[in-house]
């Protein structure tokens, strides 16, 4: 058994996915750049003492939680969503989790569904399409990738695309178990 230890979120915007994170009573690290949408949520988050909100660049907020004395060797997720037209850091958002996080989950939100268009995914034109491309020409580990198993017109609400990667053996094989995941073989 293998439950997630600790929650690291990039892009918080106004806090509705920290929110959700926090009631789980684990740690949670979020980083916003925007000062505006983190003023905002550190007022909704305020109650959850287990929430720790960073006004700053979600790459630098890695490197900084890198040299902090926290276990890196628990299994944590995270959640990568600091991704908004020019300013693209999830290439080494991921390395710096697969590089230092030896139990590291990466859900990557708004990321296309290679065999169901349904979903939707941003794309910021040449080299900045969050697709299996983008993912196969970041410096990353051998990783095993998931989809949504649930087809995109049985979905509710807004129907964005997500990928889950992993570079652990152990949690891909947790992952395998999961039936709204279904492993991608390329």
């Amino acid at each position: 058994n293998c439950l997630i230890a600790r929650v690291i979120e990039t892009g918080t915007y106004i806090g509705t996915t920290t929110e959700y994170f926090g009631k789980f009573g684990i740690p949670v690290v979020t980083a916003e750049i925007n000062p505006d949408h983190a003023s905002y949520a550190r007022r909704r988050l305020e109650k959850w003492k287990n929430i720790d909100l960073r006004v700053c660049e979600s790459v630098r907020m890695l490197q900084e939680l890198i040299c902090e004395p926290i276990d890196r060797d628990v299994p944590t997720l995270f959640y990568l969503d600091a991704h908004w037209e020019d300013y693209l850091p999830l290439r080494e958002e991921m390395e710096l989790a697969f590089d230092n996080f030896s139990k590291a989950v990466l859900v990557i939100d708004d990321f296309s569904v290679p065999d169901d268009q349904g979903y939707k995914f941003d794309d910021y034109g040449p080299g900045k399409r969050l697709d299996l491309e983008y993912l196969m020409l970041t410096n990353l580990p051998a990783i095993t990738i998931y989809f949504p198993s649930t087809p995109s017109h049985e979905e509710s609400g807004a129907r964005v695309g997500c990928v889950i990667v992993t570079a652990n053996p152990t949690i891909a094989t947790i992952l395998d178990q999961i039936p709204l995941l279904r492993r991608w073989n390329l």
